[in-house]
């Protein structure tokens, strides 16, 4: 290597812990990233369940959300537990005077310590996205949530993701690769993931669409077992994807990265966004503008939504996804990050 070559762009790469999503992202994101520029992995929050095939260089405790028994989200219990007093002593030690960039998926430490040190910070998550207005919303806005979404890991230049390009910084999703390689196949059965449900009220009202078959991943459930038409599972990741794969059909929570999974494999789709959750009815908002049926509750008075899309006959079109790839490269390039790298490889 050529001594008077500048030396190696330094990135830190910080994601939030809490669920898989931004984990996701990252399994996706940081082996590109590595090909240009060294990078650290900065993680804050303790509740994702997807290993990843790299180190965190960078654990941290951060500020975690609470959720309460019904999967919403407690605003209360979430101030009552964050420890401002150690989140501001995270931020004060985190030395960013190293790095080049700081790339956040809706990480707090990270952005509040970049905002006070004056470095370079590009937000890459699907709540960036809520930066702009032209985002899908709920007829009622929450007036916390939209202050969250601004303040809870500050930036004012973002790549966002969201189902559709809403604003000129906001791009498909990115999708892990295990699903980019799944064969998608109808055979006929409805997968259902509703973490906010128990195992009884499920069973309830699928129970009257006898002629379907229903394969349910429950928190509840230990071990695999049947009951007429339903089947339950245990939560685990490469049986998820078998059936998504195969099935007619996705009923789910409001989420962002299993109604994209579903849409990009073709699959019809119903969601149910989590009471007190305000980005799924954000998300919930814009799947109903693409044409995806939205129940606010699984009871009774939803039943008749549930059969009418059971038996409809057609799906969702396939949902277009980002280059992960050329993302990055127009991100680096654009932050003068890349030149450099190309001309030492």
């Amino acid at each position: 290597m050529n001594e008077h070559w500048p030396p190696e762009p330094r990135i830190l790469y910080a994601f939030q812990g809490t669920g898989n999503g931004h984990a996701s992202r990252a399994a996706e994101l940081v082996p590109i990233l590595k090909k240009y520029a060294r990078v650290d992995i900065l993680c804050s929050g303790h509740n994702r369940q997807l290993s990843l095939d790299f180190p965190i260089d960078l654990q941290l405790n951060g500020i975690s959300f609470s959720y309460n028994s019904k999967g919403g989200l407690s605003y209360l219990q979430t101030a009552l537990k964050a420890h401002f007093l150690r989140f501001q002593k995270e931020v004060k030690a985190l030395d960013l005077s190293v790095y080049d960039l700081v790339l956040n998926d809706f990480e707090p430490v990270s952005a509040y310590a970049a905002k006070k040190q004056g470095k370079r910070l590009v937000a890459l998550s699907h709540q960036a996205s809520f930066l702009s207005e032209k985002s899908p919303r709920p007829l009622r806005k929450h007036a916390i949530a939209e202050w969250i979404f601004k303040h809870y890991a500050p930036a004012t230049e973002a790549m966002a993701f969201h189902f559709k390009s809403y604003d000129h910084f906001i791009h498909p999703p990115v999708l892990r690769r295990e699903i980019q390689d799944l064969e998608s196949i109808n055979m006929g059965h409805y997968l259902v993931y509703l973490p906010a449900y128990s195992d009884a009220v499920i069973r309830n009202i699928l129970l009257q669409m006898s002629n379907k078959e229903w394969i349910v991943f429950s928190k509840e459930c230990q071990k695999s077992y049947r009951d007429h038409n339903l089947r339950f599972e245990p939560i685990q990741g490469e049986a998820f994807l078998k059936y998504l794969a195969t099935c007619e059909g996705l009923l789910c929570s409001a989420g962002f990265e299993a109604p994209a999974e579903a849409l990009y494999l073709g699959k019809k789709l119903f969601v149910i966004p989590i009471k007190g959750q305000y980005e799924q009815f954000c998300n919930a908002a814009a799947l109903e503008q693409m044409g995806v049926p939205v129940s606010k509750d699984l009871n009774a008075r939803s039943l008749q939504l549930l059969q009418d899309w059971v038996y409809q006959e057609k799906s969702n079109s396939p949902l277009e996804v980002a280059d992960p790839e050329s993302l990055i490269l127009d991100l680096l390039a654009r932050e003068g990050l890349l030149k450099n790298r190309l001309l030492q490889a």
